[in-house]
């Protein structure tokens, strides 16, 4: 049974290229556009021979180890029903792994197993009913190379109180360092020498960030003092999309810290501070277009040299995704491998003890990526496994980045995505796709549902409008207070500049989106009713009275506050003015509202009440309730039901 199993994985695995050799012209079915990858956790070991991931098929986690040199499978191994969180490589033949709360090591070909930190607490308490004060969940935070047997790891208890503790990986024997319970403290943050310098409380309403000396133990307030004026990292639902500064981590040096700053600049941008000095060290990078890094904290990464014990590069998610280099030899790799694939972003992930090796994470517009191994020596790549080779078989649609111009002479950042055999002598449907948040942006790369349209004839826009994140301060503070405004006339300038430039169908414009971006459907059809001829909302938020007053019922005060400020009023008059619910006898356009029974982030009382108004006023609505779904489809099934039914719909109201 191995031998054949082995023989099958040599058929497919040695088979895999890079690029698919022909595609499919015809529209990508969406069982295999949504399809979802059980691979994850990606790493090689110290020495470079082998390369190990996460296979997590129906709930059941087995880690798979190939060995690279042979590019072979070495070993299957099968752990339990439950989820493994993280691997790592403990030594060049042994691993550790994460999974529910415990921490366990194994040898590469699954023997020798031993959990070396329990889930449950040193001393039990044996009451039914005061169980969960047994709980402990306990994740690694650094190897020791200086001590050869020992782990260092972050315990968390049934009050989210965080210890750091060293773990001997032989015997399992635990020494606190620093107590959670005794500090108060429910996060630490490391130095290069794994010192304690940083410490996270939660307090009532965000968090509190705190300097720690390790020689005393006292804390002290943590200041970033830039130009003479004193600025905290506290986070709190007042602060949330106006923090200037927020903490990304430590550097090189035990004492300088990485920030993100839009102080004294619209554009969030990465700079280096000395916390002994108190003093900004320089600018490590900034993009005249874009945020370094997304507000809500996506797009921004390190990538370290192993060898040399030094940052290499970051980076960050620009128009399309970026690297800085900081290390020579590391931009060579980058800038080799580009060359030799160069429709594919290159992201470095990990590599070998000597650098020698790099994990790569190959992604585009229009593949579904890969993972690889570089080798820096002969400049060869093995592709360790796609994502979703049978979507490599479909010919997909280029994502542009473009700039449209608004009424008041302002660039908003798009994507555009052209049918893949676009002719223009041909007039095209169009589907414009608001994102949800709506404090949150697009992103170049390959996205689904433009995939899914511009397979099917459509021209696709994804807009960045203002309000939305990862575009500066200044853009993202217009949407502030104007959600149905300012936001809803982006959408409207945009899709105007489109079909001024493209051969769209002016009958035939559509609009579709989820969450905000449904909002945005209703809100879009109301005050533009000449330019959509219908629309599709998804879990979408329709009366934001009776959603805010659910917020504050649920005790959700942080996130009750949060929109209070991003909605700029919560008097009942402002409320209903923006709540499309209340405008339901105008909205003269067909619409498909579809809503996920199970939602607890907008109930789906908000789809059904609509419907029931728009149905009252004799309005062509079609609805929707997805019965095993929350607010975010996660069957790629129900998606793939979704789409098709809302594609059908727009045919059909044409």
């Amino acid at each position: 049974m191995h031998r054949a199993y082995l023989f099958l994985f040599f058929l497919i695995f040695l088979s895999y290229p890079v690029f698919s050799q022909e595609t499919v012209q015809e529209p990508v079915p969406t069982e295999i556009l949504f399809k979802k990858s059980q691979q994850y956790n990606f790493t090689i070991s110290p020495n470079g021979k082998y390369f190990a991931e996460i296979l997590d098929v129906n709930g059941k986690s087995d880690i798979i180890i190939i060995d690279i040199d042979n590019y072979s499978l070495l070993h299957r191994i099968p752990i339990s029903d439950q989820q493994i969180d993280a691997l790592y490589w403990l030594t060049n033949r042994r691993l550790l792994l994460e999974t529910g709360g415990a921490i366990f090591a194994m040898d590469i070909d699954g023997s020798n197993s031993m959990m070396i930190v329990d889930s449950s607490a040193e001393i039990l308490n044996y009451s039914l009913k005061n169980a969960y004060l047994n709980i402990r969940y306990n994740s690694l935070i650094s190897l020791m190379p200086e001590k050869e047997h020992q782990i260092l790891i972050e315990t968390y208890d049934y009050k989210a109180y965080a210890s750091i503790q060293e773990v001997n990986v032989f015997t399992g024997k635990k020494y606190v360092l620093y107590h959670g319970k005794k500090f108060k403290v429910n996060k630490w943050f490391l130095d290069r020498n794994r010192e304690p310098r940083i410490a996270m409380r939660y307090k009532k309403q965000g968090v509190e960030f705190l300097k720690f000396n390790p020689e005393t133990e006292k804390f002290s307030p943590f200041k970033i003092f830039i130009n003479g004026k004193a600025y905290a990292l506290d986070i709190d639902e007042d602060s949330f999309l106006d923090k200037e500064l927020t903490f990304e981590g430590f550097g090189d040096h035990p004492d300088v810290i990485f920030l993100t700053s839009n102080i004294e600049s619209d554009k969030r941008k990465l700079i280096s501070y000395n916390i002994e000095k108190e003093e900004v060290e320089e600018t490590v990078l900034e993009d005249v277009n874009c945020d370094v890094i997304d507000v809500t904290g996506e797009g921004l990464s390190f990538v370290y040299d192993n060898k040399n014990q030094k940052l290499a590069g970051v980076k960050y998610e620009g128009f399309t995704p970026q690297y800085k280099w900081f290390s020579n030899s590391f931009k060579k790799h980058y800038l080799k491998l580009s060359k030799q694939y160069p429709t594919f972003f290159n992201e470095f992930i990990d590599s070998d003890a000597r650098s020698e090796r790099i994990v790569v994470y190959q992604r585009s517009d229009t593949n579904s990526g890969n993972i690889g191994v570089y080798n820096t020596k002969d400049n060869s790549y093995s592709v360790m496994f796609h994502f979703n080779e049978e979507l490599n078989e479909y010919s997909l649609s280029k994502t542009k980045s473009i700039t449209l111009q608004t009424r008041d002479d302002y660039k908003l950042p798009c994507y555009l995505n052209l049918p893949v055999n676009y002719d223009p002598n041909k007039k095209y449907p169009f589907v414009v796709i608001p994102h949800g948040g709506p404090w949150a942006r697009d992103y170049w790369g390959m996205e689904e549902f433009s995939q899914y349209f511009s397979s099917r004839g459509y021209i696709t826009l994804r807009v960045n409008f203002r309000g939305s994140t990862g575009f500066g301060n200044s853009h993202m503070e217009a949407g502030l207070n104007s959600m149905d405004k300012i936001m809803i006339d982006d959408l409207e300038d945009a899709t105007n500049e489109v079909i001024k430039n493209y051969n769209v169908d002016s009958e035939q414009v559509f609009i579709f989106g989820h969450s905000y971006g449904g909002y945005a459907v209703y809100m879009s059809l109301l005050k533009n009713p000449g330019l959509f001829v219908s629309g599709v909302a998804i879990s979408a938020p329709t009366d934001i009275e009776s959603w805010l007053k659910k917020q504050r019922k649920d005790n959700n005060s942080m996130n009750y506050k949060f929109w209070i400020k991003a909605l700029g009023s919560k008097k009942s008059d402002y409320l209903e003015s923006i709540s499309p619910i209340n405008y339901a006898s105008f909205i003269n356009r067909p619409m498909l509202i579809l809503h996920g029974k199970k939602d607890e982030v907008i109930p789906v009382e908000q789809a059904k009440n609509m419907a029931k108004k728009l149905r009252k006023a004799d309005k062509n609505v079609s609805v929707e309730i997805l019965e095993t779904e929350g607010h975010s489809i996660s069957d790629s099934n129900i998606m793939g039901y979704v789409l098709e039914k809302s594609n059908s719909f727009f045919k059909n109201t044409k």
